[in-house]
């Protein structure tokens, strides 16, 4: 797949975006608003970084006479690709804070500019699950999570706990860390194919987008006057 191909098969959430002027009335709307505007653009983000991580020869970066050196190609490859991983998983992260202000999952408390942050300290997936769902297990949410667990682990891992190493080739020269009583550092290194990173990215895509379209495109008319 080319750079071109990946570009034109992800396709954008702009299905979200406003028509004409929108005047929420309520704070929640004005939050879960601002939080739809932001995952468009998340995932304009990561839409692009991910077609980006498709290019074979990043003729714009490296010169052509180094073309045939790995290290310069898939140097490119993977921060373009660890950065769309990233993108995406934080796209799902709006997804929930859309369903927190709207639904007014955080209780009583009366929302004001200045307690967003505390607000949204509970703002978790568990949280979405026991407030909204019920702890049930059929409801779009945990079914997303489940379908695509595999992302969000790879990113939690990357953001979190450690850089994750490309399988077929190693960018930098690893140290050997070996303790006396046999202990290894490097046996706790996470090692994966960027092309089954790239291949699961796209299924991604296609599944936040569709999740955007029966969560958020709702909230959107709502809070627009529209017609769902």
């Amino acid at each position: 797949m080319t750079t071109r191909d990946a570009y034109i098969l992800l396709e954008p959430a702009h299905f979200l975006k406003d028509k004409e002027l929108v005047l929420p009335t309520t704070p929640e709307d004005v939050e879960t608003r601002r939080r739809i505007v932001d995952f468009i653009h998340e995932i304009d983000t990561a839409r692009f970084m991910l077609a980006m991580s498709y290019k074979e020869q990043y003729l714009d970066l490296v010169e052509e006479i180094d073309l045939n050196n790995k290290f310069k190609t898939e140097y490119f490859k993977q921060h373009y690709l660890y950065s769309a991983l990233i993108w995406y998983h934080n796209s799902f992260d709006l997804v929930l804070q859309c369903l927190w202000f709207k639904h007014r999952l955080y209780g009583d408390i009366q929302l004001h500019s200045n307690n967003i942050e505390k607000i949204l300290c509970d703002c978790k997936l568990s949280q979405i699950q026991k407030r909204l769902y019920n702890e049930q297990e059929d409801n779009p949410i945990t079914e997303f999570n489940k379908r695509n667990h595999e992302v969000h682990d790879l990113a939690n891992r990357l953001k979190h706990r450690q850089y994750i190493e490309n399988e077929n080739y190693l960018l930098y020269a690893e140290a050997l860390f070996i303790l006396s009583d046999g202990y290894n550092s490097d046996d706790t290194k996470f090692h994966k194919k960027l092309a089954d990173i790239q291949s699961r990215l796209v299924v991604y895509h296609k599944d936040i987008i569709s999740l955007a379209k029966e969560i958020l495109l709702p909230i959107h008319n709502s809070i627009s006057n529209l017609l769902e």
